[in-house]
């Protein structure tokens, strides 16, 4: 599975959690525990590599691990991982980023120690059997090329190609149909000896058990000695921008899609809230954002528009991406400039930033409802950031912006020279 979240833009809720604790087990893996009232239990490991990470030629080659890990361990057969979760109502899952990899399950409080057991099987025991792998390379060549007859997907992948020539973040995470049937049990192997280190392992849980009760169980099932003790880092990108491009692909579909998007922040910077909140403001959720209200409310030339500010460790984007008939595509696309333009011409009234965020408050309240994505958030920010946020700490982050430091942060994002456009044309 390759996850399709773009953009995060909440917090852990502590209103519905205790603070959260980390160990660090005698094999040098961090563990982590964010205590809950939930009656279910979610555990899983977080790791820091992704696509960017596969060998140049083996682009995909993460994801394909990502599949195969739950095709047999030295102890199990891929039935017996299938059911181990699902026999107890419980659920096994993954996702591969571009930077990051997560495999994870949800059960019922009581399956602790079934999960973290599970778990560890997987990430520290996969075998990668040669009979799997072969049917498993048509599952994931289905993938591949269900994600090109997609337009709405594939527009994203191709944007990316254009915008990182050259660079690590080029591929598709999930690579190529030519790569793929290269790919062979040793270089999985090869992969996770290297890359499942316990300087890029978290292992993270979000439920009803003592700290002092976590800790006993993952020394128990996750603290064997790990052969290699650190991996090698990628080499940071160099955030140069590139030269803008305003490409037009012609397609068969009946839709023209639009995707224009340009440098932004990584996870550290300073002003990734500002950023945020311009993509939140511009089109992100809510029927009330300026593009909606432009391209749909006021002139029915989309049916959805969406705005995404992407952050990984060393380096960010901002994306706005919408479909409409081809007719409309060229002057919706000039609306859109005109929008980013007047946010780099007129700050907010400090009237206008206050309202909007308050609402992004008010969404970030409905978010901490979402059991899962915000376990997932506490996995992700200790991953890269080795601690997370609490929903205080966000309210705190927003309420410093000013409408200087957003318009600011609107010239330096919305510069013209910052601005790739990618048309799909249609029909």
């Amino acid at each position: 599975m390759v996850c399709s979240c773009r953009s995060c833009f909440y917090r852990i809720d502590d209103l519905n959690t205790d603070p959260y604790s980390t160990h660090t087990l005698s094999n040098g893996l961090t563990v982590a525990l964010l205590p809950s009232k939930s009656r279910a239990v979610y555990c899983g490991f977080a790791v820091r590599c992704g696509s960017r990470n596969d060998p140049e030629t083996l682009p995909g080659l993460a994801h394909f691990v990502e599949h195969m890990l739950f095709k047999g361990t030295t102890k199990r057969r891929a039935h017996h991982i299938i059911n181990r979760m699902e026999a107890v109502g419980g659920d096994l899952n993954a996702y591969t980023t571009k930077d990051e990899t997560f495999f994870y399950t949800s059960a019922p409080r009581r399956e602790l120690v079934r999960s973290m057991e599970l778990l560890n099987d997987l990430v520290r025991h996969a075998t990668f059997p040669m009979k799997e792998l072969v049917k498993e390379r048509v599952v994931v060549a289905d993938e591949i090329n269900m994600y090109k007859d997609t337009p709405s997907d594939r527009i994203f992948d191709d944007w990316e190609a254009l915008f990182f020539r050259g660079t690590a973040l080029e591929h598709p995470i999930l690579g190529s149909t030519k790569a793929l049937a290269r790919m062979t049990p040793d270089d999985l192997l090869a992969y996770t000896q290297r890359y499942f280190t316990p300087d890029r392992l978290v292992f993270f849980c979000m439920g009803q058990v003592s700290e002092e009760r976590f800790v006993e169980l993952a020394e128990r099932y996750l603290g064997e000695p790990f052969e290699t003790l650190s991996s090698p880092e990628v080499e940071p990108l160099d955030p140069v921008r590139p030269a803008p491009f305003r490409e037009k692909k012609r397609t068969t579909t009946h839709q023209a899609l639009t995707l224009i998007g340009g440098l932004a922040y990584d996870l550290n910077h300073p002003r990734l809230t500002e950023a945020n909140i311009l993509c939140s403001l511009l089109a992100g959720n809510g029927m009330n954002t300026r593009l909606n209200i432009l391209l749909r409310e006021h002139r029915g030339w989309v049916y959805d528009v969406d705005a995404f500010h992407v952050a990984l460790s060393d380096i960010g984007w901002w994306q706005i991406y919408f479909g409409s008939d081809p007719v409309h595509a060229a002057p919706a696309l000039e609306v859109t400039l005109q929008e980013l333009d007047r946010l780099c011409r007129e700050p907010l009234t400090t009237r206008q930033l206050h309202a909007w965020i308050k609402q992004i408050k008010g969404q970030v309240t409905m978010n901490t409802e979402q059991s899962e994505a915000i376990f997932l958030s506490f996995g992700r920010q200790l991953l890269h950031k080795g601690y997370y946020e609490t929903t205080p700490e966000l309210y705190e982050d927003l309420n410093r912006v000013t409408s200087e430091s957003l318009n600011a942060t609107a010239r330096e994002l919305f510069d013209p020279q910052n601005i790739h456009t990618l048309v799909y044309s249609g029909r």
